[in-house]
């Protein structure tokens, strides 16, 4: 939980450095953007899922767009539960912080080990297949490798178990 607020404090810290439309007035910053991640994180707990629900339809149709709006809601939220400390300077100012808040905290919850890995690379899960992540979610794809003396046009698709394969009569 304290990597997650760190992960959302950083994603709403660098939004504010990059946006000139975006401010995070506070005497103690860190503290503040600390607090503020913590507040962000549990909106993100209870009122996401929520609003994913409500739109889960708009999420296909507009290929995951919809989510921006989502993180839109989450930042009004948070100005509103914040007063004095996030501010916005208008509408559009705030869809383009929803951007930036979703992909920066993409890529530190990834940064910082909160969200699986794409590819495991280790010995041990290269005879347990792939493992991809879809939303936090993980995926175990099984590995098909080309058993040894069959043609191969002939070859079967086999889940590999263990690296020394026996020979096939």
């Amino acid at each position: 939980m304290l990597v997650q607020i760190v992960a959302n404090a950083l994603a709403l810290g660098l939004t504010v450095l990059i946006l000139p439309g975006i401010r995070f007035q506070a005497e103690r910053l860190v503290l503040a953007l600390l607090a503020s991640g913590f507040i962000f994180g549990l909106l993100n707990a209870f009122l996401r899922p929520i609003l994913q629900f409500i739109m889960f339809r708009f999420l296909f149709i507009t290929f995951g767009l919809v989510l921006i709006v989502i993180n839109f809601f989450m930042l009004r939220m948070l100005a509103r539960l914040t007063p004095g400390w996030f501010e916005s300077d208008g509408i559009l100012w705030t869809m383009f912080a929803a951007v930036l808040v979703g992909l920066f905290g993409v890529f530190f919850e990834t940064l910082l080990g909160l969200r699986p890995p794409l590819r495991d690379d280790r010995p041990e899960a290269r005879s347990m297949g792939r493992w991809f992540s879809l939303s936090g979610a993980p995926v175990q794809i099984p590995v098909f490798e080309a058993v040894a003396g069959e043609p191969a046009a002939e070859q079967t698709p086999e889940v590999l178990v263990d690296h020394d394969l026996e020979e096939r009569p």
